[in-house]
């Protein structure tokens, strides 16, 4: 590492050898002013700091500065920001910083964070989870109207379907209050509907609403579990809607007088 000697005006003696380093520390202490004498090896004579390119450039380096653009910059403006380039000048707009420190695309300024891209889809499950739930409590009423008209609580009771039922607007409930802690208390009903409810419809001989159960209990599932993709919670919620459409034609619309 090359070393330097340096005296200042007046100074009959020169102190040294100091590194780069050395330097530094004293040009930070102020014990050291750019108008010193540093001794040139090259030139075999006592140059100012400030005349040492060398020496400059490694104590002094030039730094980059960082500059803000509006969005409504002009061209002009965009050329007068290329030609100060030789200052070494990076500009970047507002948006484009925001953007950053949310997540978001830089290039894309205007897209959505992660956060609120989680939370969009958490709003579109929760909607398809709600239509879901209450048409499923909706299509148990119905299989059992008989029982809920004559009022027979004890039968009542002893209906699966209406057990689920009662299940479904207790969890439709709190899904209208937008309470999604319960989102994990919905699998599970989607879950155990899937496999009760298509075997006793499989049983009595009703396969298009096994079908219809199974659609929807996997789409009910899929919409409170897929919180984190947009993309996905729309197209498992028309899907379910077919499952919807099928309790629908095959049990809600023969009740209508």
């Amino acid at each position: 590492m090359r070393e330097y000697y340096i005296r200042r005006e007046g100074d009959e003696d020169a102190k040294g050898p100091y590194d780069i380093d050395q330097l530094s520390s004293l040009f930070e202490a102020g014990k050291v002013e750019r108008d010193a004498y540093v001794y040139d090896i090259d030139q075999e004579t006592w140059i100012t700091i400030e005349e040492c390119g060398e020496l400059m450039k490694a104590l002094f380096p030039e730094k980059k500065k960082l500059t803000l653009r509006s969005e409504e910059s002009t061209p002009e403006d965009d050329d007068e920001t290329s030609d100060e380039s030789e200052e070494k000048k990076q500009s970047v707009s507002v948006s484009q910083m925001l953007a950053q420190a949310e997540g978001r695309d830089s290039d894309k300024p205007g897209g959505k964070s992660p956060i609120e891209k989680r939370a969009q889809a958490a709003f579109i499950g929760l909607r398809f989870a709600t239509l879901f739930i209450l048409g499923s409590a909706a299509a148990m009423i119905g299989l059992e109207l008989d029982l809920v008209l004559a009022a027979d609580f004890l039968k009542m009771m002893e209906s699966p379907y209406l057990i689920f039922a009662v299940v479904d607007l207790i969890l439709g409930f709190f899904l209208i209050l937008q309470v999604t802690e319960v989102f994990p208390l919905v699998r599970f009903r989607a879950a155990i509907g899937l496999g009760t409810l298509s075997i006793l419809f499989l049983a009595s001989g009703d396969p298009w609403l096994a079908a219809s159960n199974a659609v929807l209990a996997i789409s009910t599932y899929l919409c409170t579990a897929t919180l984190s993709l947009t993309r996905a919670a729309i197209p498992f919620g028309i899907f379910g809607t077919l499952g919807l459409a099928g309790y629908i034609v095959l049990v809600i619309l023969p009740l209508v007088p």
